[in-house]
């Protein structure tokens, strides 16, 4: 039984050729095929249980599952049924006619992605008649093309098994695909192409035979074509029977050449097939082995080195030493080394096709990194090994099949043999270089791979068309550019967070808070007080050092004389001067003092006066500060007992310091979650507040 959602009457149209179409009401409540009787006794149809309900705009047949997803103002038609359909379809298929199997094949190739009809047509052996038409080669290319949409469309239901085929229908389909002259019908070929690969990927029996009839060379053709649909197919294909195809020339050179190369616009299925063929290459590598013996033979052993150490070539031959010397951690069995699976003896392959494939480059990695002590020697074996799984990471190599969703391919896997090989030995160097300039010791290994790691992703994202220049691009970025990059990107990304509006109304709520702390800190220095100079820069004098300090109740400033280096009690400063007085705060060379010839050009800056009436006579206390800092604290502390702005770039640097500390604390938990720009919408109101809180 189906569960029905949504309203019980909809609103439709009913349209059948030859009809005026029928507006009515559907009741969802009612059987399906009550409703069909009740039309077909509208247009006076005397076989009702014939028909059924489609969508008009589509070939979907309404089910009593599916009915639940029509909607007010669908348009429906009335139809024949999946079985009537079925059996005229396959009446028609075995006519002798041949207008009447071509039109059979077109109405099929119609209505075939329909699982109703699907189901009903695979029961009455249309399956059968597909495969027998196809060994028997129709007569056009059209029917030939409908046939095999059709055929296609109905397996993909998947309620047959591929090994339901015969010989003969396979073979008739990679003869297309092997044909040259005259060109093969471009439908024809795209589906012959999508079968085969199908055939692959779900028919143990019938793949060796698909492996065995389709000629390479020819298949390989097909990549060339301008029709993207075929490209797409044909490496599809290809990727399916890559275990064979691993070994031959010419397929990286033409999806080079002709697809990433080809000067369209690539569509996401090329890109998921491009990106399961640099898979497959990786993957084929886990299972390659070298000797252990070619690494230390090729440094230890050879006439540079044996001449230069002054020992015979039958004395260079100290197992363990030569092992410890190439950076192995179980130097006495250092197969053990390759332990860890991924990435297994990849690396060890990978460092034999650096020794053997770039012999001077590998000597001069292994005699520099010797060279440098043990403090700071970049052990090869051990970073080659590190860095062959960084790299098993980055370029998702895994003994798994590859993502159905993948689609991150890098052009220059494809543009040579042994791409991978090739990658290796660029990165390898690169990391020795990058150990070099991080002066590195054994230590800083997990931080030299994250650099390394970086410039190699950084690089791998500018998609290089060939290797020689991701060489010259991840050799361009040093250490130090790195790092400005980073630190660069860490601001940037600090920005853009702080301009989020959730952030910035966060900001606004924690402002006033540490606003009130900066001032408080002001207020505390001038309650502790200060020294201040009459004449500075005029040599010593008896009186020439006063002091001042505000009482701890925040309304009189206490000051008098004192010596040099005195900090006198607030009982001991005579004079008392009320802030409720003051009117103004004045600052550098506004001051009344500040023209004063005694006091030297240094000190202008450092002057500050309130002004104050006495008597309706404007008067002034004047302050020579002795440092910026005295200054910004007095200034910033006066103008808050004025119930005034700090005036000084200290306290608004000190403000914007504690501001964004406090961010950073209340923003910990988000870290690495992206905040939005906006809020999330706030949701409609429900049409109504008939609901309680069960608090059982």
């Amino acid at each position: 039984m189906s569960v029905r959602s949504g309203p019980a009457q909809v609103k439709l149209a009913i349209e059948r050729k030859g009809q005026l179409p029928l507006l009515t009401t559907f009741d969802q409540s009612r059987p399906l095929d009550e409703i069909i009787r009740e039309i077909c006794t509208n247009w006076s149809i005397k076989t009702p249980e014939e028909y059924a309900f489609q969508y008009s705009d589509y070939n979907c047949y309404i089910t009593e599952e599916n009915r639940n997803g029509i909607k007010n103002g669908a348009v429906l038609k009335l139809t024949l049924s999946p079985a009537k359909l079925a059996q005229d379809v396959v009446e028609r298929l075995e006519s002798t006619v041949h207008e009447e199997r071509r039109n059979a094949l077109a109405t099929l190739s119609s209505i075939s992605e329909d699982p109703t009809f699907a189901s009903v047509f695979i029961k009455r052996n249309g399956l059968g008649l597909l495969i027998n038409m196809v060994e028997g080669k129709p007569e056009s290319d059209e029917s030939l093309a409908h046939c095999l949409t059709s055929f296609q469309e109905l397996m993909d239901h998947g309620e047959v098994s591929w090994d339901f085929l015969t010989k003969g229908f396979i073979k008739n389909l990679t003869v297309f695909v092997n044909k040259k002259n005259p060109p093969v019908d471009p439908t024809v070929l795209k589906r012959c192409l999508s079968i085969l690969e199908a055939v692959c990927t779900n028919s143990p029996t019938f793949y060796p035979l698909v492996e065995k009839e389709v000629v390479f060379e020819h298949l390989i053709l097909h990549l060339q074509n301008s029709n993207q649909d075929i490209q797409l197919n044909a490496i599809a294909l290809l990727n399916s029977l890559f275990m064979h195809t691993l070994s031959k020339k010419g397929v990286r050179t033409y999806i080079m050449n002709d697809i990433i190369r080809g000067g369209k616009s690539m569509r996401s299925e090329m890109e998921h097939q491009l990106y399961v063929y640099q898979s497959l290459i990786f993957r084929s590598l886990l299972s390659l082995f070298e000797s252990l013996n070619t690494l230390r033979q090729v440094v230890f052993e050879s006439d540079i080195v044996a001449a230069s150490s002054g020992r015979p070539l039958s004395q260079a031959g100290e197992l363990s030493k030569d092992f410890k010397r190439l950076g192995f951690v179980d130097i006495d069995t250092p197969a053990n080394d390759f332990s860890e699976a991924p990435p297994g003896l990849l690396p060890l392959h990978t460092m034999v096709y650096f020794a053997r494939k770039h012999e001077e480059q590998y000597v001069k990695v292994i005699l520099e990194n010797h060279a440098r002590g043990d403090d700071y020697e970049c052990p090869f074996a051990r970073t080659s090994i590190a860095l062959t799984k960084m790299l098993c990471d980055v370029l998702e190599i895994n003994a798994e099949p590859p993502s159905d969703s993948g689609k991150e391919y890098y052009p220059i896997f494809f543009t040579m043999d042994f791409a991978f090989e090739e990658f290796f030995c660029i990165c390898i160097q690169l990391l020795n270089k990058t150990w070099k300039e991080m002066r590195a010791t054994s230590g800083d290994f997990n931080r030299v791979m994250q650099v390394v790691k970086d410039q190699i992703c950084r690089a791998l994202k500018e998609r290089h068309l060939s290797m020689e220049l991701f060489r010259t691009n991840v050799f361009n970025v040093g250490y130090s550019q790195i790092v400005k990059i980073l630190q660069d990107e860490i601001q940037a990304r600090n920005i853009m967070e702080l301009k989020a509006k959730p952030v910035v109304e966060l900001r606004e709520q924690v402002l006033p808070e540490l606003k009130e702390l900066v001032k408080q800190q002001r207020l505390d220095q001038l309650i502790q007080g200060a020294l201040f100079d009459k004449n500075p820069g005029r040599g010593r004098g008896r009186d020439r050092y006063w002091y001042c300090r505000l009482s701890p109740n925040l309304k009189f400033l206490h000051y008098g004389d004192c010596q040099e280096g005195q900090t006198p009690s607030l009982e001991n400063l005579p004079n008392k001067f009320s802030i409720a007085k003051v009117k103004n705060l004045l600052v550098g060379k506004d001051c009344p003092h500040s023209k004063d010839r005694k006091i030297g050009k240094t000190f202008v800056p450092f002057c500050f006066s309130l002004m104050y009436e006495s008597e309706a006579e404007e008067k002034h206390l004047d302050f020579i500060a002795a440092t910026q800092i005295i200054f910004a604290n007095w200034t910033d502390g006066l103008a808050t007992l004025l119930n005034k702005e700090m005036p000084s770039k200290e306290s608004h640097e000190e403000l914007e310091t504690l501001l964004n500390m406090e961010m950073k604390l209340r923003l910990l938990d988000l870290e690495n979650i992206t905040i939005p720009e906006t809020p999330p919408p706030i949701p409609a109101e429900p049409p109504n507040f008939n609901f309680v809180y069960d608090f059982s």
